[in-house]
């Protein structure tokens, strides 16, 4: 693929999510060049995409972290990709229902306290907690800016923002530090009826190791956590399904509750 197909791509992905219409990608680039061939490829689209958007990134979201979600993507391990601020919302918020829209995960959320040295790349479970201000039980709204009604494959994921719609956060966990989120429960419902479940064990087998993860991929490629941001673990539960005019929540048990509602 061209440099001049990979920023045709990026903004055409970029202009389809701020006017909410998805695109054909076949459309803008030559044949066979849309799946993109490999993860590099498909982070450089979805880098240019980004700086396309011209919104702030205020945190990360991180996909395919189970095996549930590394089968339906047909890949091996996790990937990334940009929290934009005004995406960001507090519980109990209603938000327009997005045309590509594949449902709501229910995840556990780190807000980051602490700035990750620069190129520090050897994080685990236990040193990355050092970073982190609070832990949250957070929505994060799926879908994507390319037709389709399915799930596309991992590349195509990468490129377009990782799939990501929206991010909703819940109250802080009080003394997250002493809950074994591992193995906490969690649900979830769309009007108030149980549709999903599962465990903070499914995020690759604990959500702080994929906050490790993250952080070791910013850092190789020149980034890493800043206080303030927000990082969003991958879902406990599979996909929770969402219509307009519905309102999704995920039930954490005695670690809280967040909700979104959908605009009719």
């Amino acid at each position: 693929m061209t440099a001049e197909t990979e920023n045709a791509l990026g903004l055409a992905l970029a202009d389809a999510r701020l006017e909410g219409q998805p695109i054909d990608p076949g459309a803008v680039a030559a044949a066979g060049d849309w799946p993109p061939a490999d993860a590099e490829t498909a982070e450089r689209i979805g880098e240019i995409a980004t700086q396309a958007m011209g919104e702030p990134v205020a945190g990360w979201k991180i996909g395919a972290t189970s095996p549930e979600a590394q089968a339906i993507m047909g890949c091996d391990g996790p990937f990334l990709g940009p929290l934009f601020a005004p995406r960001i919302h507090a519980d109990g918020t209603t938000i327009p229902y997005a045309p590509g829209t594949l449902g709501v995960e229910c995840e556990f959320a780190f807000r980051i306290g602490t700035k990750q040295p620069t190129g520090k790349a050897d994080y685990d479970a236990t040193s990355v907690a050092a970073l982190v201000m609070s832990c949250h039980p957070a929505l994060e709204i799926v879908g994507r800016r390319t037709r389709g009604d399915a799930f596309p494959g991992v590349t195509e994921a990468i490129a377009d923002f990782a799939l990501n719609v929206a991010f909703v956060h819940g109250p802080a966990i009080m003394d997250w530090q002493d809950v074994d989120l591992g193995a906490a429960e969690v649900r979830g419902l769309v009007d108030g009826q149980q549709t999903n479940a599962g465990h903070g064990r499914n995020v690759l087998g604990h959500p702080l190791n994929a906050l490790a993860w993250l952080a070791n991929a910013l850092a190789l490629r020149g980034n890493g956590l800043r206080p303030g941001d927000w990082v969003s673990t991958g879902t406990c539960l599979g996909v929770v399904p969402a219509a307009a005019g519905t309102t999704v929540s995920g039930d954490y048990g005695p670690l809280g509750r967040v909700a979104v509602t959908f605009e009719g």
